[in-house]
């Protein structure tokens, strides 16, 4: 990562597919109406926008999430869903507003950004070295499933596979937030039921999941709020 304080494990693609946000200080938190029941949330945007080449591409936005709930984002292309996510991950900078994360915040784009040659223990394990926590990538490869897998290369993995691999990448690192943009894409009924089984197990471990998807019937069940994303701002169901 070029911006200060963000880091690219070693294993991942030269694109912001997969990233790092280290923390930033959180301020002490009055109880808050978003997703986690008036919980103390681990990740604010507070009147953040965004624009791009002069022009506005959010209004101001507040988000607030507290650690074990899940946050569905909907909305048409182009709607600025994946704006959202990187503003929230501090991939990109507010143009004006506040970002607070207490804790790592993870980035992830559908099952991309291991590089395809690796095995899935290395890309798993460079992933997690780049927070200090290499020495997970064990746990997460038996929770997911992907023991037999782990010496295989990242390439001939199936899409579902794919995937888990790169979320147990991401849990691995033990993330306070975690930000998938478009996580179902291209996964069969059986790849779909083993992400909400990994999902799940995540919100259990307290990470907070900010969920971009086009296929909202596989998550709304299980979503704490959802956030209806229309022109750069966000309608609250």
């Amino acid at each position: 990562m070029t911006a200060p304080g963000d880091q690219r494990a070693r294993g991942t693609r030269p694109t912001d597919e997969v990233a790092v946000r280290r923390a930033t200080p959180l301020r002490p938190p009055a109880t808050d109406a978003a997703a986690g029941g008036g919980a103390a949330p681990v990740l604010r945007l507070s009147g953040v926008t965004r624009r791009h080449a002069g022009r506005p591409v959010w209004v101001p936005v507040d988000l607030a999430l507290a650690g074990g709930t899940l946050t569905v984002v909907t909305g048409p292309n182009g709607s600025g869903k994946t704006t959202l996510l990187r503003l929230a991950a501090g991939l990109l900078a507010p143009s004006s507003g506040t970002r607070s994360c207490a804790g790592t915040a993870l980035y992830l784009r559908g099952g991309a950004g291991l590089r395809t040659a690796q095995t899935v223990r290395a890309a798993v394990t460079g992933t997690a070295a780049l927070v200090g926590r290499g020495e997970a990538a064990g746990g997460a490869l038996a929770a997911l499933g992907l023991d037999a897998l782990a010496d295989r290369t990242v390439g001939t993995l199936s899409a579902g596979e794919r995937v888990r691999a790169t979320l147990a990448a991401a849990l691995a690192c033990r993330p306070a937030v975690l930000c998938l943009d478009e996580p179902t894409a291209a996964l069969d009924e059986g790849a779909l039921a083993d992400l909400v089984t990994v999902l799940d197990a995540a919100r259990a471990d307290g990470v907070a999941l900010l969920v971009a998807t086009h296929q909202p019937a596989v998550l709304l069940p299980r979503a704490d709020a959802q956030l209806r994303v229309e022109a750069g701002r966000v309608v609250r169901r």
